[in-house]
């Protein structure tokens, strides 16, 4: 970015976090922690922020999906920045109409796009959206606020820091994250206070909930960051670096406290990539919540690793609230799992963790499982089947392997012409439906498969699904006498595969 001429200082940052996707796995929206830490990151450097939730934004659109009343907000509050949050494939679309609406009603403002899936493709997205000026890429704090004092000066600053893309001098230029925030204790919390907790209270009548209490407000916290794992169809350690930095116990417990005093909190998301990667602090975090009495309830919906180490847990997280988690198994074959995925995960250690879960009627278990690896093969698939159809869980979390770019997996695509016809990859920035998540397409052609084959798994996994969900169903009669369905059940799917 070159000198563009000088603007007035005063304004403030306007960040934005955009409706669930279509392919979403969930039905419901959450508050967006990692937006809202940006905006407490931004506010503790003495900037102005506010942010906005189109989740929660009524009214009819301006065109392109946007709501008036956004259009209406940068009439009469013109923002110095827009920011906008890109989680997941079928977002960008209406980001880049935002962002265009804002270079139409605001001319002088400076559009940014960050997120997970916008990381992925910071080049693609600047050489085709004239309209958005900077890609964060990555834990975005530092690189949000060099691009707010772009905004203000219109400087461009002597070293950008890494993990931002631009355009300057007639090219793009991509600095990948390289550098990640090491003390996150030492990080503001959440800007919650930006949002109306309010609007995000959801009807519960089909949520899982043993103890049948007011679960209508469930708030996300993110308590670490980094994977320290080489997963081959993973881009988490891209985005969020290699090395695990967690919050320390008493840090964590005194924002779940906060949460729990100031705004009535009782039922937390715990959405880190490796809540349990630290057997110690999660106990040390467990036994902070009992010495506190709080009186909370917990969902791990990115789950617990499968080793010795979630064994060891189990017991101090049940005490602590916990009533739902995840364990990703991926695959039911040794060598697909293991070798061609690479999760070191023994299949003996999967049970025992399982069987240490079910200990606790009261905590749902839900099971990750992939297909469509390169590698895979009948033989592969069936021992997936066997595997889901053997384990003891209450519900199946079906993904198709998705090549994301910047991954092992995508190299490999690339270089073995694995993709599908009709696949562009040119194009992959802006799809709705490119996503793990969206169980309507494959993305990839095995060495030693068609994907009609891949279909017929597909929806025999599927079908042990409904089996899973009966049996749980039974089971919080049995132990709860609850008779209703519950967040395991089809609707899920349903979105899905865009029934």
């Amino acid at each position: 970015m070159g000198e563009e001429g000088h603007t007035s200082a005063a304004g403030y940052a306007l960040l934005v976090n955009l409706p669930l996707a279509n392919m979403s796995t969930t039905p419901f929206f959450v508050m967006p922690p990692g937006l809202l830490s940006i905006a407490a990151y931004l506010r503790a450097k003495g900037e102005t922020v506010e942010c906005v939730d189109l989740n929660v934004l009524k009214g009819q659109t301006a065109g392109e999906g946007v709501p008036a009343p956004f259009e209406e907000l940068l009439k009469d509050k013109p923002p110095l920045l827009v920011g906008v949050s890109v989680m997941v494939a079928g977002q960008f679309r209406l980001a880049h109409a935002l962002c265009q609406l804002a270079k139409r009603v605001v001319p002088s403002t400076v559009t940014v796009v960050g997120g997970a899936h916008a990381s992925q493709f910071p080049r693609d997205i600047l050489a085709n959206c004239p309209e958005i000026d900077f890609v964060v890429l990555g834990e975005g704090e530092e690189q949000a606020y060099a691009c707010v004092q772009y905004a203000k000066t219109r400087h461009a600053p002597a070293a950008w820091p890494d993990g931002i893309a631009y355009r300057g001098g007639g090219t793009i230029s991509v600095l990948p994250k390289v550098r990640y925030i090491a003390d996150v204790d030492a990080l503001p919390w959440p800007a919650y206070d930006l949002l109306e907790f309010d609007d995000y209270r959801h009807d519960t009548s089909t949520w899982h909930n043993p103890y049948q209490v007011d679960l209508s407000l469930r708030v996300p916290i993110i308590t670490s960051r980094g994977c320290p794992y080489r997963c081959s169809f993973c881009s988490v350690a891209k985005c969020m670096g290699q090395e695990y930095r967690p919050m320390t116990a008493a840090h964590v417990a005194d924002l779940m406290q906060m949460l729990h005093d100031q705004h009535g909190v009782c039922y937390f998301a715990i959405f880190d990539a490796n809540f349990a990667q630290d057997a110690d602090r999660v106990v040390g975090i467990c036994d902070e919540i009992k010495r506190r009495n709080l009186e909370i309830l917990i969902d791990l919906p990115t789950g617990l690793p499968i080793n010795s180490t979630a064994t060891a847990i189990v017991d101090a997280l049940a005490e602590a609230g916990l009533i739902r988690t995840c364990i990703s198994v991926e695959a039911g074959d040794e060598f697909i799992r293991n070798t061609v995925m690479r999760k070191h995960v023994d299949q003996e250690e999967i049970f025992r963790v399982v069987a240490s879960l079910r200990r606790y009627p009261q905590i749902s278990l839900v099971t990750d499982f992939v297909i469509g690896m390169p590698e895979d093969t009948r033989e592969s698939l069936e021992a997936s089947c066997r595997l889901v159809a053997d384990l003891n869980t209450d519900d199946i979390a079906l993904s198709i392997a998705t090549p994301y770019p910047g991954t092992e997996l995508f190299a490999q695509c690339q270089r073995d012409g694995l993709f599908l016809p009709g696949l562009s990859l040119d194009h992959l920035y802006e799809t709705d439906w490119y996503s793990h998540a969206n169980l309507n397409r494959f993305y990839l052609k095995p060495y030693d498969l068609d994907v009609d084959i891949l279909r017929v798994y597909r929806d025999h996994i599927l079908a042990l699904r409904g089996r899973k969900i009966a049996a749980y169903q039974e089971r919080m009669r049995k132990h709860f006498g609850i008779d209703r369905p519950s967040a395991t059940d089809e609707r899920e799917v349903a979105v899905r595969l865009g029934a």
